[in-house]
């Protein structure tokens, strides 16, 4: 699994620009600062969140290296393993994914 995050500050940045445009320009929001303000703070949430989720996966690994010979052995499913654990652990942090 990747311990980075999976977009690049400049998509992130371009993602967020869209979104903050877009609530603009479709009257689902009214902002009473600068667009730039609201894309900067949309850009820190989705940063915050796929780091968290970054070491969602990493606790998820660690979590997973005691069953390496099963996994190994081809007992069980990494894959499936991976998703339901991480699913678990999320839930426990209260995180949504």
């Amino acid at each position: 699994m990747p311990s980075k995050m999976r977009l690049s500050k400049d998509l992130i940045q371009h993602i967020a620009a869209a979104i903050s445009a877009n609530l603009e320009s479709k009257g689902l929001a009214k902002y009473d600062v600068p667009r730039d303000a609201v894309t900067a703070k949309i850009t820190e949430i989705i940063t915050t969140n796929m780091l968290e989720e970054d070491k969602l996966n990493k606790d998820v690994e660690k979590l997973l290296s005691a069953h390496e010979a099963e996994i190994a052995r081809g007992q069980m499913d990494y894959r499936k393993v991976f998703e339901l654990t991480k699913q678990k652990l999320a839930k426990d942090r209260g995180m949504v994914l």
